[in-house]
């Protein structure tokens, strides 16, 4: 199988993961309503998927150093899989919650070793390219996927929404168990769970580069999730209009995704991570505190998209060529850290928006990102990446 097709079926399963996250949000009221709970209540299947990343990713990671990423594809995404089509026949709201969390580590699984595996595959000075058409197919999810599930549920019911979703992972799994995976690197000596760990933390630019990887979770996720509530009270839309600027947020991290990426490989991917976020807390000040027109309003946010999906790119190869030799972990305690700061964010996010308005919420994102600036300024360096162009140049 060539390059190009594993990064195809690699970026495939991407989106059907993210599309999997996704499921729920348009068909929420439908489940609020088919199982006698409510609107709240049924937000909890979001939750319920989210968590297991803060753990089990952790603990696959250092498994898929060992022995390798495609057995992690592949089963991390047929648990994903299985677990959906089940929620789809579930009896009552227990089992269906019970169906998310299991869906959750399926997904918390893949999540890391999907960009571990287009790390191994890809030369440093080629992997902004690379990882940037990853990160464009998790992004068309929002753009495909919330739409396509939504209309499906309005068809029909949210439960062939599920079907819908389990089958394209269904699908994906069996592409990518046909793809060619180089592997992650092979130690000459048998280290231990606990003493990789250890080496990997001690590294003072593996810190500061996690560290920033959350603080630039809180900036973003506490910002989307609201979002669509921001135009609405602020702008008097309908909740359906409002929906729309999710697609505008998910076209604008296509394209970021893919302009990022490139530059990085050009200029290096710590600069442009530094500078993108920087930008955006800036935008993002003036988006929430200052912003009353609704078109300058929506330039902004796809502003923000952009930028965004520029510096997800580049800090995902950055941190990728932190610790090559572990790469696998690596990526694991990021994604682990990165759903830490989600869960954060989203919950101080959701006090602030009440409690004083999403002003509020704009100066903690802005805040958030400054702060991530300047943890991957100060502590982060790209030693790996010098190694590389000297490699490449000799």
């Amino acid at each position: 199988m060539s390059s190009r097709a594993f990064l195809g079926s690699v970026g495939f399963l991407s989106f059907a993961t993210v599309y999997n996250n996704l499921v729920v949000s348009p068909v929420i009221v439908e489940i609020a309503r088919d199982m006698g709970v409510t609107v709240g209540t049924a937000g909890l299947l979001v939750t319920a998927y989210g968590i297991p990343g803060i753990v089990v990713g952790i603990l696959a990671g250092p498994l898929s150093d060992r022995y390798g990423r495609k057995a992690f594809l592949v089963g991390g995404g047929a648990v994903m899989s299985v677990l959906t089509l089940l929620g789809a026949a579930a009896p009552g709201f227990a089992h269906l919650l019970l169906t998310r969390v299991g869906a959750g580590v399926g997904a918390a699984v893949l999540f890391p070793n999907l960009t571990a595996a287009v790390a191994d595959e890809y030369p440093y000075q080629q992997r902004g390219r690379a990882m940037g058409f990853v990160i464009a197919m998790n992004s068309m999810a929002p753009i495909i996927g919330v739409p396509l599930a939504g209309l499906i549920a309005g068809l029909t019911s949210w439960r062939f929404s599920f079907v819908a979703v389990g089958i394209l992972g269904v699908i994906a799994v069996g592409v990518v168990s046909r793809s060619r995976l180089i592997g992650p690197v092979v130690r000459q000596t048998e280290v231990g769970t606990r003493e990789l760990f250890s080496t990997i933390l001690g590294d003072g630019s593996v810190r500061g580069a996690v560290a920033s990887s959350m603080f630039g979770s809180v900036f973003w996720f506490a910002w989307i999730t609201y979002v669509v509530a921001f135009f609405v009270e602020r702008f008097g839309l309908s909740t359906a209009t409002a929906s729309l600027v999710i697609l505008l947020t998910g076209v604008g991290i296509v394209i970021g995704s893919q302009v990022g990426g490139r530059i990085g490989d050009r200029t290096g991917h710590k600069a442009v991570v530094g500078w993108t976020i920087l930008v955006g807390s800036v935008l993002m000040l003036i988006e929430t505190v200052f912003v009353h027109d609704l078109t300058l309003a929506i330039v902004i946010l796809v502003l923000l998209a952009i930028i965004t999906g520029a510096r997800f790119a580049t800090n995902t190869v950055m941190i990728s060529e932190l610790a090559p030799e572990a790469r696998g972990t690596m990526l694991a305690i990021n994604s682990s850290i990165v759903s830490v700061g989600i869960v954060a964010g989203t919950a101080i996010g959701g006090i602030l928006v009440d409690s004083y308005g999403y002003e509020a919420l704009g100066v903690m994102s802005a805040l958030a990102g400054l702060a991530a600036a300047f943890v991957v300024w100060r502590f982060v360096t790209q030693r790996t990446a010098d190694i590389a162009a000297g490699e490449a140049i000799d």
